[in-house]
């Protein structure tokens, strides 16, 4: 088992690569469907909403992927996978206090 220990974080990258386009798939296609709909996209209306609640999930996917992607890519730089988890929360713990700080302006 010890040959195949360096090949973790190459082997989670792959399986995160393949998870996040296959769950990332959906609302992006439910996004082109509402865009090929024509809907006028006045704000108010109905399309409008669609699409902004479209764009919400896909920058929740893309923020979620980024997370575990920094989470891999430490692992892959230091060795230490328990190490790098802690190093991810601090890190976006730090980004939810910028977050909030800029939510109070």
């Amino acid at each position: 088992m010890q040959n195949i220990a360096p090949l973790g974080p190459y082997i989670t990258l792959l399986l995160l690569i393949g998870l996040a386009a296959g769950i990332g798939m959906i609302p992006i296609k439910k996004l082109i469907q509402i865009q090929e709909a024509k809907h006028e996209l006045k704000h108010g209306s109905a399309g409008f909403f669609r699409t902004m609640s479209g764009w919400i999930i896909i920058a929740i996917w893309v923020a979620a992927t980024w997370f575990f992607a920094t989470i891999i890519g430490d692992w892959w730089a230091f060795g230490d996978l328990d190490r790098a988890i802690v190093r991810s929360l601090r890190r976006l713990e730090i980004l939810l206090h910028i977050l909030a700080a800029l939510a109070d302006d």
